[in-house]
């Protein structure tokens, strides 16, 4: 097997907790465990402005080097408005051989904007990339401007997350995730009035201190934040829990990896009903409509019943374990491969 050379560009990495951040860092460990010199860079290494849930890239001299370095492949990971797509233009210069990871469409804001945006990225960079990568069979639909394109779902780490069950007398809901308007926290914070129990959040982020006000205006001394937590404590809030929310209000959420995490830990899941997030809980998780607090509200309600949760935890724990990160290394590899 050949030793590939391979640059990710992506939004965010470690140290910042969240989706994108966890998915590259797993990848790039497997893919270097199976020889190969990986690369990864991101908003941290350019001139970048946030302003809202945008990346305005204000001067990609550090990032410039790379993309002239000797990579085999560059693999670009969006869309992140104002920032995969200007890297999209300067890899493509390069004439290297592109794999873009469509991790989820964009709907931030004014929604003829989020159309137009998404319209014009996969009439430009899916359909001028070499071939295109895709975690659910939603968005694989979705991909139509490019036939080279592949199906590769996120992994787990089954062996981390899952252990004993951690005994406790109340009804623990679990709440994980960055604080950002797309996550919908406030629509699950809503739900929890008639609900007898306690939900715990872990995540931080720049609304952090709103959900906050908001719980302590409303006097809701049943919910409690704990802010970024390490991986082992993460893994101790899934084992003490009953049931994990992921209640995201637009397509800025299309996979869900602490829904699998989760799962592997025995919780039961209430997710959105999303592209890509549906292909994902759907088969082992209660789905509601986006928005829909009465909808969280009556599955938190149903779930406090133990017959009726462990229903959902043992499917969930037998489809957890099938998502492995070897095999998503195994599969990005098959890619790069069939490229050069």
């Amino acid at each position: 097997m050949r030793r590939l050379k391979i640059l990710h560009l992506i939004s965010e990495k470690p140290p910042v907790k969240s989706g994108f951040s966890r998915a590259i860092s797993r990848l790039t460990e497997e893919l270097m465990k199976n020889g190969h010199d990986v690369t990864v860079a991101s908003a941290q290494d350019c001139g970048c402005k946030m302003i809202g849930e945008m990346k305005f890239v204000t001067s990609t001299r550090s990032l410039d080097s790379y993309i002239k370095g000797d990579y085999d492949i560059i693999n670009i990971h969006g869309h992140t408005p104002m920032f995969s797509d200007v890297l999209f233009l300067k890899s493509r210069a390069s004439n290297k051989k592109i794999v873009y990871t469509l991790h989820c469409l964009v709907d931030y804001y004014l929604k003829p904007i989020g159309l137009l945006y998404n319209s014009l990225s996969n009439n430009i960079m899916l359909k001028f990339s070499d071939a295109v990568v895709v975690t659910s069979r939603s968005y694989y639909d979705m991909v139509r401007s490019n036939p080279r394109k592949y199906l590769i779902p996120w992994g787990v780490d089954f062996n981390m997350f899952s252990g004993s069950r951690k005994r406790h007398q109340n009804y623990r809901i679990l709440f994980v995730g960055q604080m950002r308007p797309y996550k919908g926290l406030k629509v699950l914070l809503d739900s929890m009035t008639g609900v007898e129990g306690e939900l715990n959040v872990i995540g931080d982020g720049p609304d952090r201190i709103n959900y906050e006000s908001y719980v302590k205006k409303h006097e809701l001394n049943n919910i409690h934040f704990y802010g970024a937590v390490s991986d082992e404590v993460l893994g101790q809030m899934y084992l003490s829990s009953d049931v994990l929310v992921l209640p995201s209000v637009s397509v800025n959420e299309a996979f869900g990896l602490v829904t699998l995490e989760a799962a592997a830990a025995g919780c039961a899941v209430v997710a959105s009903d999303l592209p890509g997030l549906r292909d994902v809980v759907g088969e082992f998780g209660v789905l509601v409509k986006p928005r829909d607090s009465g909808g969280i509200r009556d599955a938190l309600l149903a779930l406090r019943n133990k017959s009726t949760r462990d229903e959902y935890v043992i499917k969930g724990k037998v489809l957890a374990e099938k998502y492995g990160w070897q095999n998503v290394a195994k599969k990005y590899i098959e890619v790069y491969e069939d490229l050069i």
